[in-house]
């Protein structure tokens, strides 16, 4: 059975049709590409302006009044506070801040549950920032072995140096888009009138800035 080869006519005909559908695609093009920016734009524009300009927020003050490790036990005796602070550059709109919570860290390890904060909202033109004082103070355990040897090990050593750090892990949602923060202060070593370093006496951070950290604290 042979089949015969289509005629200079049938190929003139699909050589037309396809010329006419690249043509058709090429005049369509721009109007889909209209059509998706109308779309997206009131949705695309403020996430635009949002990101290079998202509040960033620091600890204005924080005092530390404990912190020892209980080897018998195993865990980690601790009393902080600190006043955290959110201000932002002036906005064209109104931005809501939901989800706010802060934990503190020594040595990786967790110091008790992650506090809510108040909500709050930054006013249009600037403004309406938050201070936001929080505290923490209680025991946390830490799993015996290897774990409660590396953290008592690092707070003898910085016991040794003259100086505790601690981290501060914040969590924010800013307009429901989540940004995680982490704020680090390093105290001198608070000690008892005596000078036995129990921490009775409490010391001061004078405050410092935070930056965006990688999801995961919380």
């Amino acid at each position: 059975m042979s089949t015969e080869p289509p005629s200079p006519a049938s190929q003139r005909r699909r050589q037309c049709v396809a010329a006419t559908a690249a043509a058709a695609a090429a005049c369509l093009a721009p109007v889909v590409v209209f059509l998706a920016v109308l779309v997206l734009a009131p949705s695309l524009i403020p996430r635009l302006l949002l990101r290079p300009h998202h509040v960033v927020p620091y600890v204005a003050s924080a005092e530390l009044r404990l912190m020892s490790f209980d080897p018998a036990a195993s865990a980690l005796v601790y009393n902080l506070s600190a006043v955290l602070r959110f201000d932002g550059p002036p906005v064209l709109y109104a931005r809501r801040y939901t989800g706010v919570r802060a934990a503190p860290f020594y040595a990786g390890q967790e110091l008790g549950a992650a506090v809510a904060l108040p909500e709050f909202t930054q006013r249009r033109g600037g403004g309406g920032g938050a201070t936001l004082p929080v505290a923490w103070a209680g025991v946390q355990r830490v799993t015996p072995g290897r774990r409660a040897r590396s953290v008592a090990a690092a707070l003898a050593r910085e016991r040794a140096q003259g100086w505790i750090s601690v981290k501060i892990a914040m969590r924010a949602a800013q307009d429901g888009e989540e940004s995680d923060f982490a704020c680090l202060l390093s105290f001198p070593v608070p000690r008892k009138r005596g000078g036995s370093g129990s921490g009775a006496t409490p010391v001061m951070f004078d405050g410092g800035s935070c930056a965006d950290a990688v999801r995961g604290e919380f």
